[in-house]
């Protein structure tokens, strides 16, 4: 058994509004296939806790209050499917303000720690989309596992740092569970 599945949100759980960002409840949409995913993925890991960017928050395009009844409300349709998480951890702050809970950077990680001492990041996973989520795992000692499209020029980047690729979250499931 695997210690901690770390994953992003936009793109890995959730469908990702590119240009923009979900701001309210109402646009959260999982990603077909998602609940099946954590099915297959609860028992294989002590917990599962989610890390995402949300500079939507910083740029106030969206209220810290709409972000926290997203998370409650993700948490209480995973608990209802028989695949709860222990925490969902986010960093509201704008890229050029380079804070250090902002992925890539392990503020969430290092927190997440704190919460739960007994976290093993060498025995851990992080699936993510983006490069800054594989610079994440690195920086952390976490496994990094990219899901989803191939974008040019990151997918370069992302290639030095794990020939892990899944298409969405469901096929990595599938492929780490049987």
């Amino acid at each position: 058994m695997k210690d901690t599945l770390f994953l992003d949100r936009d793109g890995v759980i959730n469908v990702q509004i590119i240009g923009g960002y979900v701001r309210k409840p109402e646009e959260f949409e999982l990603i077909p296939g998602v609940l099946t995913a954590m099915q297959w993925l609860r028992p294989k890991f002590k917990r599962i806790i989610i890390v995402t960017n949300q500079q939507c928050v910083g740029k106030r395009i969206c209220k810290k209050e709409d972000i926290d009844v997203i998370h409650r409300n993700l948490i209480v349709t995973f608990k209802e499917n028989m695949t709860p998480i222990e925490a969902i951890y986010y960093c509201p702050h704008r890229a050029e303000e380079h804070c250090s809970c902002r992925k890539p950077e392990i503020g969430m990680a290092l927190q997440a720690k704190s919460d739960f001492p007994d976290i093993d990041f060498s025995n851990s996973i992080m699936a993510g989309d983006s490069l800054t989520d594989m610079q994440f795992a690195v920086n952390a000692g976490i496994q990094p596992v990219h899901i989803g499209a191939k974008h040019a020029g990151e997918f370069d980047e992302i290639l030095k740092i794990t020939s892990l690729h899944y298409r969405n979250l469901l096929d990595f499931a599938k492929n780490y569970c049987f």
